[in-house]
């Protein structure tokens, strides 16, 4: 999570804690014990997303990545150097099995597709180059791993995504408990200063850098004063609070040729 999102989901603990200091003020068929129970949910589900990002570290996987596709690529290399001692006999042989320029995925599992396929019809004459015998299936070794060490990482990076996105949306969904909370709670505690004034610290949201303030939109009381009455109307009917989703949301052959 960014740091914005860790000091709201920090924010959203210390809410979550102060409903349930006080369940007695805020029973759970109340709007506003619904909506502690809403705040909650969203602690857990950022724990969950949390948990997702940091398993799925980007930066672990694209070094695999790397030493696969350098080990396949040294091997397309060491291919290509035996070819062109093949070729002093057979010319034509010295002018294939290319390591492509290009460092990019497609290009180089292509090129070592088709080295695996020219060079089963010239296994021979490889190997009475100093190539060991197993060198073609060393290839396609090199290929398998590759091509898993790519798929991990595109899997990994899809969730990492889908877990930045879920943050986003819990933490929109607490937001909206927060506004109910913002409303409610002082009306309970109304008169009640040491009550309010621990209200007012667990829903401050601190700021990056030395003038630390809190977000205006994610503090804002709603302004009263003690002495107005607010009606209730007799008919009210207490509104279904929407819960946030709770979606919780190497290996490769060590070939002694290329030693």
């Amino acid at each position: 999570m960014t740091g914005r999102a860790i000091r709201r989901y920090d924010m959203l603990v210390r809410v979550s804690r102060f409903g349930a200091e006080r369940t007695n003020s805020f029973p759970a068929e109340t709007v506003a014990g619904q909506a502690f129970a809403a705040i909650r949910d969203a602690v857990g589900a950022l724990q969950r997303h949390a948990v997702t990002q940091l398993s799925g570290r980007t930066r672990d996987h694209i070094g695999l990545k790397a030493a696969a596709h350098a080990r396949l690529r040294e091997s397309l290399r060491i291919i290509r150097r035996t070819a062109r001692g093949i070729g002093v006999d057979v010319p034509a042989v010295g002018d294939g099995f290319h390591v492509p320029k290009s460092n990019g995925d497609h290009a180089l599992l292509t090129a070592a597709r088709a080295c695996v396929h020219d060079a089963r019809r010239l296994e021979a004459a490889f190997v009475a180059h100093g190539l060991p015998r197993t060198f073609i299936d060393d290839l396609e070794t090199s290929i398998d791993a590759f091509e898993r060490a790519g798929q991990k990482y595109r899997g990994v990076r899809q969730a990492r995504v889908g877990a930045t996105a879920g943050v986003d949306a819990v933490l929109a969904a607490g937001q909206v408990a927060l506004r109910r909370l913002d409303a409610i709670v002082p009306n309970v505690f109304r008169g009640d200063e040491a009550a309010m004034a621990a209200w007012r610290t667990v829903r401050h949201v601190v700021r990056k850098g030395p003038a630390s303030t809190p977000d205006a939109d994610e503090t804002a009381e709603p302004t009263y004063s003690r002495n107005v009455t607010i009606p209730v109307s007799r008919e009210y009917s207490a509104p279904t609070i929407s819960r946030p989703s709770l979606c919780t949301s190497r290996s490769s052959s060590a070939e002694p040729w290329l030693r």
